[in-house]
């Protein structure tokens, strides 16, 4: 389509329009000048259609933040079997937490408790189990929540760092790259592994002696605090099963004989070692088997274990307990009479 506009020719194609200058003496010149037109039209529309596409990805992806179950309204924290946590249970993770990390050197309990935005008097109360009357109370205090969103938070992150470092370790396996690069450092598969070992056996023994002691006294005061198990309540387990006992907590860091005896009331190393020493019930009467079997109860409370398939044995073959005195045989007098 030619039209004529201020003594000069315009060509109108392709909705496209520009002068046509009359020297141009081909067709040829034209067609060039209407392609050169239309590319750069396109190139303007794809540049215009890309800034679009991210706008509306970064929309979508502001959109669709993942939120976490603990974050949702009405989330309980539950257990494997699908109960609701007591707050027994979330203040025991919640010091273990506490306590691996000031091993390992990740935090302190000050900056734990800011992550959980408490205030130091509400985690104090919550932490004691004593202020509490009934089993629940304690539910009452936000530190409950506030711990055990934090404790399914950590525990969410590490299985998604061991997934990550599964992830890597197979793919590293299935190109090659390690062995490659142990075989350039002179090194085997061996010598790689103990490496490792050592490793982690040093982070593990960051703490030094003193903190460890430490840690087991706050343990056995959380023990010794713990309610519902009397004297008058009978004894289930065998002197036997409470030497094992005994000798298994023993192995734990920071725990020591002389903080054990403590635990018992106050008894003397003589007691315990007889009692240690005895040959299945014979140590009956000994004061070392009832304040132990005390102390182990309220342990076996405080961490949350069911009852072992022998003491539930031992409670209905013995309603009332074991017997705590020492049966001292039969005496017979014999007389001549005339």
């Amino acid at each position: 389509n030619f039209k004529l506009k201020k003594k000069r020719l315009y060509i109108h194609s392709f909705s496209f329009s520009f002068p046509f200058n009359r020297t141009m003496k081909s067709a040829a010149e034209i067609y060039a000048l209407i392609k050169a037109a239309k590319a750069e039209s396109a190139s303007s529309k794809v540049s215009s259609s890309a800034a679009n596409c991210v706008s509306s990805s970064a929309i979508k992806n502001d959109s669709e933040e993942e939120i976490m179950p603990w974050d949702e309204d009405g989330w309980v924290p539950t257990s494997k079997s699908g109960k609701q946590k007591t707050p027994n249970m979330i203040r025991n993770e919640l010091q273990r937490y506490i306590d691996e990390c000031k091993a390992n050197k990740t935090s302190t309990q000050t900056a734990i408790i800011g992550k959980m935005n408490v205030n130091n008097n509400s985690f104090r109360r919550f932490m004691n189990p004593k202020t509490y009357k009934g089993t629940w109370s304690a539910t009452q205090n936000g530190t409950y929540w506030a711990a055990a969103k934090l404790l399914e938070s950590v525990k969410y992150e590490q299985e998604e760092s061991k997934k990550a470092a599964k992830k890597a370790a197979k793919k590293s396996a299935s190109t090659g790259k390690r062995k490659a690069l142990s075989s350039a450092n002179g090194e085997d598969a061996s010598t790689a592994a103990a490496a490792a070992a050592g490793k982690k056996a040093k982070t593990t023994t960051t703490a030094s002696k003193a903190t460890m002691k430490i840690q087991a006294q706050e343990l056995v005061d959380r023990v010794l605090a713990v309610e519902g198990v009397s004297e008058e309540d009978g004894v289930f387990d065998t002197c036997p099963q409470l030497v094992t006992k005994i000798k298994e907590f023993l192995t734990r860091d920071g725990v020591t004989k002389a903080l054990l005896l403590s635990a018992f009331g106050g008894i003397n190393n003589n007691s315990l070692a007889r009692f240690l020493a005895g040959k299945k019930q014979d140590q009956c009467a000994n004061v070392s088997y009832k304040q132990g079997y005390i102390f182990f109860e309220k342990l076996r409370i405080l961490e949350g274990k069911p009852k072992s398939a022998s003491r539930l044995k031992n409670e209905s073959m013995n309603p009332t307990g074991f017997s705590l005195a020492k049966d001292r045989g039969h005496w017979y007098i014999m007389s001549n009479f005339r």
